[in-house]
């Protein structure tokens, strides 16, 4: 009776889960289905799943056209940019916040923990304004007028004007209080100097972390539409989400909504990231772990 009573309960549990999944699956699928409408036949459906009478795939090859490609390429380009750029930085600085002791060290990490209560979004306008003003670029003159400054400059991509990116530093500090230092001194009589003990000893040791910073910067970049879209009004010369987002706004103005196309798009956007965190996610869970042992 007691063992009827556990497969009752694992059963319900069971069904309970997968209609979760099934509710949480539902926009990804509608997604999908609707990516192989007509624009007409999408507009005439009644289904709750739009499930095409003739399925067509005009409007996946259109993602891979010439409109969609450039954006597409841009943003693997920033994605990867942006991932290399912040695993070195909290590599780097991670490591010497960890194991060396410095004049203002309480006062930086008092600076990378502000830092994190800072919303993005009460930076914008600061954002914009000096972007705008910088002095001798996109025809301003020394004192930061005259011109746009880098407004609409693809430049924008790959600056790193997040705060936000230090809260990985701060990951990486705590990740090192894991790591016993005697593997470092050991390096150290070897023969091995600072770079060789960080890229031989340490790195290999923190894959997990690593692994955790890869995985959010990587995705927190590719999904990022609001800074392409402030910053980048050229389409071909923005990233995918934003071209999106621009879509979608002209859609809501300008003639018949087309549906099928931005539907299309979305799910080639989100291929690349969903294929990230599907083979890399059990280092997250041990990676996260990792960062909150401390000494």
């Amino acid at each position: 009776m007691k063992k009827t009573g556990k497969i009752l309960v694992r059963a319900v549990w069971l069904v309970f889960m997968s209609a979760v999944a099934l509710i949480m699956l539902f926009p990804l699928i509608y997604s999908v289905l609707g990516g192989f409408n007509t624009k007409t036949e999408f507009t005439s459906l009644s289904r709750i799943l739009p499930i095409p009478t003739k399925w067509v795939m005009s409007n996946y090859i259109f993602a891979f056209s010439t409109s969609a490609i450039k954006p597409l390429i841009n943003t693997f380009m920033r994605t990867a940019w942006y991932t290399v750029i912040v695993l070195v930085m909290s590599t780097l600085v991670g490591y010497v916040m960890a194991r060396y002791e410095f004049r203002f060290k309480k006062t930086f990490f008092a600076i990378i923990i502000a830092a994190q209560v800072i919303p993005s979004v009460l930076t914008l306008i600061p954002t914009f304004v000096m972007v705008s003003n910088i002095p001798l670029v996109g025809g301003n003159n020394i004192l930061g007028q005259g011109g746009q400054g880098l407004y609409n400059n693809q430049l924008m991509l790959y600056l790193p004007l997040s705060w936000g990116y230090l809260l990985w530093v701060f990951l990486f500090m705590q990740s090192m209080k894991s790591l016993p230092i005697a593997f470092e001194e050991a390096a150290e009589l070897d023969g091995c100097g600072f770079f060789r003990t960080l890229l031989q000893v340490v790195v290999p040791m923190q894959k997990p972390i690593l692994t955790v910073i890869a995985v959010n910067v990587s995705l927190n970049t590719w999904n990022d539409w609001m800074t392409p879209f402030l910053y980048i009004n050229s389409t071909q010369k923005s990233t995918l989400p934003a071209y999106l987002a621009t879509l979608t706004a002209q859609l809501q103005n300008f003639g018949e909504k087309d549906y099928p196309k931005l539907f299309a798009l979305a799910t080639v956007a989100i291929i690349p990231p969903g294929m990230i965190f599907l083979f890399l996610q059990k280092y997250i869970v041990q990676g996260i772990a990792s960062a909150g042992v401390k000494e």
